[in-house]
């Protein structure tokens, strides 16, 4: 009977040497042999290599972004197994990485030049397996250069003046700090400041310009310039504006709102002729609308006189001679009853492009007149701005170019003379170095000039986009170049 027992237990040993045991982690195992058999799962101290990598998306922070970002991706590991690390990169350098979810990181924009930059992220398992993300772009910009007309229109009521003035202003969006001159003409200005609100609306001031002693009618943006966080975000909405006040006009002479190129302002008189049908009245009135392309929200300020017994007021959907619908209500100022306004109201993109079609107008509903008294059809297309002087643009966009356009040697980019003085006839009526069928400023016709085409980066041109490795100029500013050659590109 020993004998017998010990041969039994000599076959369960070797029965359970022939077994093959194969693990799949998680502890389960499988049998090749002897009967013996479990799960599979993936990951755990007996992991192996058949797991489905993880899987990782990562979503653009947008356009036009400054400062600080927060970058974020979604990520998942297999069952069974798990995440361990999200390593995040600008343009294959890492940034950053984040250990549980939400996977996310802060990233210094300022670390990179303002343009385009590729943002990708890599998903790391318990298995030693990564999976990269598809890569999506970010426009960074943080540096901002605006320009801008002044005019005695942006106020209301309107002062009698012939004056004019032009606004240079870089602002760095991370930080705040300002820069940058305002010169004035036809007035002896008594202040000339950047204040915060809307088109059509008056703000508090926030920066002080000081009087350049060596040149007449030029304020110079302070040293000490600076825009707090929510400031920045303010001039983002388009909600920044410049004014230049004298002892005439003490409230404001002249006037022009800052805007990014997200930004459109428009002004529109208002009147009951424009009323469907029309409307005999004595009553006016003017229409300041900023509409933000990029977030969808629309701000308008409408300021009239003669309808001050009004009883609601409203921008409608519609074209000019039609009625519309309404897209947004207006509420009645609580101290000035002419003034009606709504501020940063969402609207959809199919609205903007109505917008853009001139298919918005304000109304404004009396009792005598219930289905409108005054009405300003608002033309998007009216915003075009006026035409700079060449003088005025070698201050705020020749002049940065002069490091390397120097008019030294006998090719690019020293051949260029854009110094004072010289960039007239430098580039109007000259054939392009780079493509000879097309002038560097054809009088006229900016779509055909090809310095606008360098300053906007088009895919059609040769070499590089301009200024050589930014930061590039914004929308508004190479719209007053394509003014100065829409003009004449006058020697001025």
């Amino acid at each position: 009977m020993r004998h017998a027992t010990r041969f039994r237990f000599t076959l369960l040993v070797a029965g359970a040497a022939a077994a093959t045991l194969v693990a799949c982690g998680g502890g389960g195992y499988s049998s090749s042999g002897g009967g013996v058999s479990g799960g599979n799962s993936c990951g755990g101290a007996y992991g192996g290599n058949n797991c489905p990598a993880p899987t990782i998306t990562v979503n653009s922070p947008g356009t036009n972004v400054h400062g600080t970002v927060a970058l974020n991706a979604s990520a998942a590991a297999a069952t069974g197994a798990s995440v361990t690390r999200v390593d995040f990169l600008i343009d294959g350098t890492s940034v950053g990485s984040a250990t549980a979810a939400p996977y996310s990181v802060n990233w210094d924009s300022t670390t990179v030049s303002d343009g385009t930059h590729m943002f990708t992220a890599s998903v790391t398992d318990n298995m030693a397996q990564t999976t990269a993300s598809t890569a999506v772009s970010v426009t960074v910009q943080n540096t901002m250069a605006l320009n801008a007309t002044l005019a005695a229109a942006q106020i209301y009521p309107a002062p009698t003046s012939t004056a004019t003035g032009t606004a240079s202003l870089t602002v760095k969006l991370g930080s705040g700090a300002v820069s940058g001159t305002v010169t004035v003409s036809g007035l002896t200005a008594s202040g000339v400041s950047i204040n915060e609100a809307f088109a059509g609306n008056s703000g508090t001031s926030l920066i002080t310009l000081t009087a350049n002693s060596g040149t007449a009618g030029e304020w110079d943006a302070p040293a000490s310039a600076l825009l707090t966080a929510d400031q920045v975000t303010a001039l983002l909405q388009g909600k920044l504006y410049v004014i230049a006040t004298s002892a005439a006009n003490p409230g404001g002479e002249i006037r022009a709102q800052l805007a990014p190129s997200n930004i459109t302002v428009n002004f529109e008189p208002a009147a009951g002729a424009q009323e469907v049908p029309a409307v005999t009245s004595s009553a006016s009135g003017v229409v300041a609308t900023t509409v933000d392309s990029v977030a969808n929200t629309v701000t308008v300020h409408l300021n009239a006189s003669g309808v001050s017994d009004a009883t609601a007021a409203e921008v409608d959907n519609g074209a000019a001679g039609a009625t519309g619908t309404k897209l947004v209500a207006l509420t009645k100022d609580s101290v000035n009853a002419g003034h009606w306004s709504t501020e940063l109201a969402s609207v959809t993109a199919a609205d903007v492009g109505n917008f853009t079609s001139g298919k918005w107008y304000a109304n404004v509903l009396t009792p005598a007149d219930p289905s409108g008294a005054i009405r300003g059809q608002i033309n998007a297309t009216a915003t075009t701005p006026a035409a700079p002087t060449l003088t005025q643009l070698q201050a705020t966009v020749f002049n940065v170019c002069t490091g390397c356009h120097t008019g030294t040697g006998t090719s690019l980019p020293g051949s260029m003379n854009l110094t004072a003085g010289n960039t007239y006839t430098s580039i109007v009526g000259v054939a392009s170095a780079e493509q000879s069928s097309l002038k560097r400023i054809a009088p006229g016709s900016p779509d055909t000039s090809y310095v606008v085409q360098k300053l906007e980066g088009l895919s059609t041109i040769s070499g590089v986009r301009m200024p050589f490795g930014g930061p590039y100029f914004d929308q508004a500013t190479i719209d007053q170049v394509r003014a100065w050659i829409a003009a004449g590109a006058q020697n001025n």
